[in-house]
C-alpha cells in the first residue's frame, strides 16, 4: 500500500529530483528525434546503391521505424511536460502548507498542526480566556479565527496535492497510450503456450479517452447515504461512471449500493479461499470470477461485462494484468449466466473448481526465492500449474497492448 499523503510526508518530498528528471527526459526526447531523422535519412538515400526489391523493403521498414521512433520521442516529451506541470502544482501547495504551518506554530495562540492538516491549540478556550482577562472573549474569537484560517489553507493545499497525485498519475501514464501498436507489441514478451499467447493478445481493452473522475459525488452520493451506503469517492474511468449511472437509471439507487458492496464480498471470499494471493495470484483470479458471477446473477451478463471491462480502462494498464483480469472476469460471467439461481456457496464452489482445474489465469512475477522477475520474464500462466509463491504483480508501469475488447 502506498504511504498516506499527510503533512509530514509531503513536506519531506524533494521535488527537485523530479525537476531533474524532466530535464533529462526532454534532452533524451530531443536526442532520439535527431538520431531517428538522421538514420532514416541515410536509409532514404540508399536508392542509388541499393536499387532492388530488398532495398525497397528496407526503405519501407526504415520509414516505418522512423514513425515509431519519432512517436516514442513525442511520448517521452509529453511525459516530461506533464511531470513538469505536476511538480509545479506540488511545489506551490507544499509552499502554502509549510508557510501556514510555520505561522500557526509561531503564533501567540500556542497552535500545532496534526498530520492530517487539522490546526489545534494546546490551550482550551477557558485557559485562553483566563490568560487574557477582560479581553478573554475577544482573544478566544481571534484564536478561533486564526485556527480556522490556517486549517482551511493547509487542508485545501493538502487536498489539492492528493488530487493531483491521484488524478495526475492516471493522466500521466495515459501518455504511454500514444506509443504505436508496433512499439507496444514489440516490447511485450509473449508466452510460449499458444493459448496463453492468444489470451495475452486478445484480452486487452482500449484506455478510456476521457479523464478519470472521482465518484460518487453530488446527488448520487447523497442518495447512497440516504440508504445507509457511505461510499467515499474513488477515481473511476468515465465508462465505469456511465455504467453505474445506467444501473441507477434502470434499477434504482439500491442496485448501485449493492453493486458497490460486491467487490468487498468478493475480496472476503478470496481471502478465505487463498489468503495472501490476492495480488495477481490464485486468490485474485478467484476474486475476479466470483465478483463477475455475482454481478451477472444480480444485474445481467451485459451490464456485468460493460462494468468489469470499464474497470480495466485505466491508462497504461499492464498487459499481463489486463489479460488476466479480463479472462477471469469472462469465466466468472459464464458461471453466473449458467447458474442464475445458485447460492453464494454454490457459486464459490464453481469458481473454486475453475481455479483448481487450471482454467483461470494468474501471473508469474517472482522466482522460487520470492525475488521479483525482470519485466521480460513476467508472464501470465495457468492457475493450476503455477506455484502460489511465485505469483504477484508485475513491477513498475506496463506498456499497454492494443485494445481488442
Amino acid at each position: 500500500m502506498p504511504e498516506p499523503l499527510t503533512v509530514p510526508v509531503v513536506l519531506a518530498w524533494e521535488t527537485n529530483y523530479l525537476s531533474d528528471c524532466v530535464g533529462i527526459m526532454l534532452e533524451t526526447a530531443k536526442a532520439i528525434d535527431t538520431e531517428a531523422i538522421a538514420a532514416a535519412g541515410k536509409v532514404e538515400r540508399s536508392t542509388a546503391y541499393f536499387a532492388s526489391e530488398a532495398g525497397n523493403t528496407s526503405r519501407q521498414r526504415g520509414a516505418a521505424d522512423k514513425i515509431d521512433t519519432l512517436k516514442s520521442a513525442d511520448v517521452l516529451e509529453a511525459l516530461a511536460t506533464s511531470l513538469r506541470t505536476y511538480v509545479a502544482e506540488f511545489d506551490s501547495n507544499i509552499k502554502i502548507i509549510r508557510e501556514q504551518k510555520k505561522e500557526a506554530e509561531e503564533s501567540v495562540w500556542d497552535l500545532y498542526v496534526t498530520d492530517d492538516g487539522q490546526v489545534k491549540s494546546r490551550k482550551s478556550n477557558w485557559e485562553t480566556g483566563l490568560e487574557y482577562g477582560s479581553f478573554g472573549a475577544g482573544a478566544i474569537a481571534a484564536k478561533e479565527f486564526w485556527m480556522t484560517r490556517y486549517q482551511n489553507l493547509i487542508s485545501a493545499a493538502l487536498t489539492w496535492i492528493k488530487r493531483v497525485d491521484q488524478e495526475g498519475a492516471e493522466i500521466y501514464v495515459k501518455n504511454l497510450e500514444g506509443l504505436t501498436d508496433q512499439v507496444k507489441t514489440s516490447v511485450t514478451t509473449t508466452p510460449n503456450d499458444p493459448e496463453l499467447a492468444r489470451i495475452l493478445r486478445e484480452y486487452q481493452t482500449d484506455a478510456s479517452k476521457d479523464a478519470p473522475r472521482l465518484w460518487p459525488v453530488g446527488a448520487v452520493a447523497d442518495a447512497l447515504k440516504a440508504i445507509g451506503v457511505n461510499q467515499s469517492p474513488s477515481l473511476l474511468t468515465a465508462e465505469e461512471i456511465a455504467a453505474m449511472e445506467k444501473l441507477y437509471a434502470t434499477h434504482g439507487i439500491g442496485a448501485v449500493g449493492q453493486a458497490l458492496t460486491l467487490p468487498d464480498v468478493a475480496n472476503a471470499a478470496a481471502d478465505e479461499y487463498s489468503r495472501g494471493t490476492r495480488a495477481d495470484g490464485q486468490g485474485d483470479a478467484y476474486r475476479h470470477m466470483y465478483w463477475n458471477a455475482m454481478m451477472t446473477q444480480k444485474f445481467g451478463e451485459d451490464w456485468a461485462q460493460t462494468y468489469a471491462t470499464a474497470h480495466e480502462k485505466s491508462a497504461a494498464n499492464d498487459p499481463q494484468r489486463e489479460a488476466m483480469d479480463l479472462w477471469n472476469n469472462e469465466l466468472g460471467r459464464k458461471i453466473g449466466a449458467a447458474n442464475p439461481n445458485a447460492s453464494p456457496e454454490e457459486l464459490q464452489a464453481l469458481v473454486r473448481q475453475e481455479v483448481e482445474s487450471g482454467r483461470a489465469v494468474v501471473i508469474t512475477a517472482k522466482d522460487t526465492n520470492g525475488d521479483p522477475l525482470p519485466a521480460e520474464q513476467t508472464q501470465i500462466t495457468w492457475s493450476r500449474s503455477t506455484d502460489q509463491k511465485v505469483t504477484g504483480p508485475p513491477a513498475g508501469v506496463g506498456i499497454p497492448l492494443p485494445g481488442r475488447k
